[in-house]
């Protein structure tokens, strides 16, 4: 349900913290852990999880004045951050209108981020929105190159967004079918305008996001699509997860994508049952041959031709999912419990891995954003190796890692501790009001995320 009053900004600020959290994480078929450092927080401690059930931490975020000061080429005409004053409402529309007149395009929209700061002044979650639509229009793009946002006014509070630069034709359609999209679209003298941290939130979600990145219903498709080679594969096993119930195989192997080189594809195997994980552990090649039940899930990062990544989520049968089964009840079944995301409290579940009740839903999209923030995570625990040694696979981590954070630089990622696209997440659902809570997708009838 909407709720039309707004929370002050200096309320939502708080919720900023919330994302340093992303420390703790090491999910996915991947890599080393993600530090606060990453972002440029060096010095900030990482907070170990949130049990409040309303998505806040109580760590205090950076003051507005701070993170104004930050140093950050994210927008393409302006050096440093805005100090202009936030226009009214009225003055926006008359230039959107005026812009949209003298620039016309057929997949443009402007997204504007105005209403987030009632005083008209510069704040700390107008900066984090701004590296939050940065960051997800590039994890959403198939082109070689990193876009930075364009802004049409001093204040850097509305962006003219063309989806072509991000080979992303079908957007505009698709986000029209997005949740709250009445709410957050509306047309300003022929030209379609949305409120940006909605987009932040809807292009994460797997109902948009699985479409624009054209995400097959099988993971077979997808990796026949990448021309995956089997001969190259790498394996690494891990006994414990912080997202993961149980242990899973992590295998990865290099891709050919075009643009940035060094492209690779990481795919985790996850386990419902400790006898096929010791199978997986004996012989991990066995597992690609491994059908229903004895695979319950798994999450595949493959390698964008930016430099940025691309998730997707598989459950029984191969089949593509918007989701992993968390232990709940699908369609009136109980499902094995495989994952979940302690960043959504909002959903409710009680049964958590690691007993960070509440949690939620592992879904693609804003989950593996989060948790890979800044690329590959570690095994929590590694136990064996297969067709490499342990200082190999963390070799290949370390350069998958650097391919990713070299993309967020190219953006020109300020010194922020926050996750910037959670972050703006959490910004959208606090300044509306709403509590996303989500129910857990059925499995293999429709092939859901289809």
């Amino acid at each position: 349900m909407l709720v039309r009053s707004r929370m002050p900004v200096l309320g939502r600020v708080s919720l900023l913290a919330g994302a340093v959290g992303l420390a703790a994480c090491s999910s996915g078929a991947s890599g080393i852990k993600p530090l606060a450092a990453s972002f440029g927080g060096a010095g900030v401690e990482a907070n170990s999880g949130d049990d409040s059930g309303g998505g806040r931490s109580g760590k205090k975020s950076r003051s507005s004045a701070d993170a104004v000061n930050g140093n950050s080429n994210l927008v393409d005409n302006g050096s440093g951050q805005p100090t202009a004053a936030v226009q009214n409402a009225s003055e926006i529309d008359r230039l959107i209108a005026d812009h949209a007149a003298k620039n016309p395009g057929r997949n443009v929209v402007y997204a504007r981020i105005d209403h987030l700061s009632h005083d008209r002044t510069q704040t700390a979650e107008l900066n984090v929105v701004r590296y939050g639509l940065t960051k997800v229009l590039n994890s959403v793009s198939t082109t070689p190159r990193i876009v930075k946002l364009n802004a049409i006014d001093d204040a850097q509070t509305v962006f003219r967004i063309n989806m072509d630069e991000y080979a992303q034709a079908g957007a505009v359609s698709r986000l029209n079918t997005a949740a709250f999209a009445q709410q957050n679209m509306q047309q300003i003298g022929g030209a379609t305008v949305v409120k940006g941290d909605w987009l932040v939130y809807a292009l994460s979600r797997p109902e948009v996001y699985d479409y624009l990145l054209r995400l097959p219903q099988l993971g077979k498709m997808l990796e026949a699509t990448l021309r995956v080679d089997f001969n190259q594969a790498k394996y690494v096993n891990t006994d414990r997860s912080d997202v993961t119930f149980a242990g899973r195989v992590l295998m990865r192997m290099p891709i050919e994508i075009g643009g940035k080189p060094g492209g690779y594809y990481w795919r985790s195997y996850d386990f419902g049952r400790k006898d096929v994980q010791e199978r997986g552990f004996n012989d991990p090649t066995s597992l690609r041959g491994a059908g229903i039940p004895d695979l319950v899930a798994g999450e595949i990062i493959y390698s964008l031709p930016n430099g940025m990544q691309a998730y997707y989520l598989v459950g029984f049968g191969d089949q593509h999912r918007f989701d992993v089964p968390a232990g709940g009840i699908s369609g009136g079944t109980p499902t094995l419990p495989v994952a979940t995301d302690m960043r959504r409290p909002q959903d409710g579940l009680r049964n958590c891995v690691g007993g960070k009740a509440p949690c939620g839903y592992v879904i693609n999209g804003e989950s593996c954003m989060s948790c890979h923030s800044a690329g590959v995570n570690a095994p929590t625990n590694a136990v064996g190796t297969h067709n490499a040694t342990l200082e190999e696979m963390n070799a290949y981590i370390r350069q998958d890692r650097e391919r990713f954070t070299g993309a967020l630089s190219e953006m020109g990622y300020p010194d922020v501790s926050e996750e910037p696209i959670l972050s703006t997440c959490r910004i959208f659902l606090a300044d509306r009001a709403i509590s996303d809570k989500r129910n857990q997708a059925s499995e293999v009838p429709g092939l859901i995320g289809r």
